[in-house]
């Protein structure tokens, strides 16, 4: 018995010391990425750090954190950042953050709401710490600028998986929930409706190099996506989507995506709406869109692939300009 108490015992202490020293690793690596990254001209400041959750947890909390980059615009800061991590498995990561925080974009600031915002990190344990999954979600979301508009959605979750199947591939996958446009564009579009009811996508992109600790602020080049299902609904307009592109010699897109489109007489005026053409421009496209879905089985269905080759990218038979450099 007495064997048994003195195992236990120093098992204790062997893992109280693990958990210490854990810990002010954790705090000094953290307090050093602020340091690094004052001194490459990011803003970047907290008003504290601290390292919680003994024995079966490391809970880092980071209040007020506040970064910026002067050359692009872009910052972000909230009341606080919160990172939690099991003893046993410091691979996987689990995030929170607060209901309110504040986005600064180059000519604006915008508020992001939410009832609930969390994110889930889980790494391969091994010295390259390669990504094995990366999940984001959102709940009760609301985006406020002050240049006046605002945006909400009831739910959003984000995920990037490793594709075992293929070489570097990773499985992205996106579902958007009761997206509540602005106001200055569902007034512009009343037939639709105040809510685009769903956005959901998924996709597999192949990259030319692993996502891990290697991995800079370039990243890898993108080889290829493969859309296995796009479909969005914004009241009696239907857009669902699938196809395949690769990246050329050049660094262009080649390949197709097949769209599918319902009630797609709406859509000029929506591309008009959000500024993707002209508005003089409506009547001519809807014309012409005309005549392509009279050739199909349903006048009311438009189907039209999205071809990119030889650098230019076409929708059906008009041409819509460059293809995108996928590099």
């Amino acid at each position: 018995m007495r064997v048994i108490l003195w195992v236990c015992l120093a098992l204790g202490v062997l893992w109280s010391g693990y958990w210490f020293v854990g810990s002010r690793a954790i705090d000094q690596g953290v307090t050093q990425w602020f340091a690094d990254s004052a001194a490459h001209g990011t803003t970047a400041t907290n008003d504290g750090i601290a390292v919680a959750g003994f024995p079966s947890r490391f809970d880092l909390t980071v209040t007020k954190p506040h970064l910026a980059d002067s050359v692009s615009g872009w910052g972000w800061r909230a009341p606080f950042a919160q990172v939690f991590l099991m003893t046993w498995k410091p691979w996987h990561l689990i995030t929170a953050l607060p209901n309110d925080q504040e986005i600064d974009a180059p000519d604006q600031k915008i508020m992001l709401h939410s009832s609930q915002m969390k994110g889930s990190l889980r790494l391969h344990p091994s010295m390259d710490l390669v990504l094995a999954e990366l999940v984001a979600e959102g709940h009760d979301l609301a985006a406020t600028s002050d240049r006046g508009w605002n945006v909400a959605a009831k739910s959003l979750v984000f995920a990037v998986a490793e594709d075992a199947t293929q070489k570097n591939g990773q499985r992205v996958g996106l579902d958007l929930t009761d997206l509540a446009p602005d106001a200055s564009l569902t007034a512009l579009m009343p037939d639709l409706g105040a809510v685009i009811q769903t956005l959901h996508l998924d996709a597999t992109v192949q990259l030319s190099a692993p996502i891990d600790l290697h991995f800079s602020g370039s990243g890898p080049t993108v080889e290829g996506v493969t859309l296995h299902d796009f479909h969005a609904g914004w009241g009696s307009l239907k857009i669902s989507a699938e196809g395949k592109i690769a990246r050329a010699s050049d660094g262009y897109a080649e390949g197709k995506i097949d769209f599918r489109i319902e009630d797609w007489r709406k859509l000029p005026k929506l591309l008009a709406a959000v500024g993707l053409i002209l508005p003089g421009m409506g009547d001519m496209i809807e014309r012409g869109l005309e005549v392509l879905a009279k050739s199909g089985a349903d006048p009311e269905v438009l189907k039209l692939p999205v071809t990119f080759s030889n650098g230019r990218m076409s929708l059906g038979p008009l041409p819509l300009g460059p293809a995108p450099r996928l590099n």
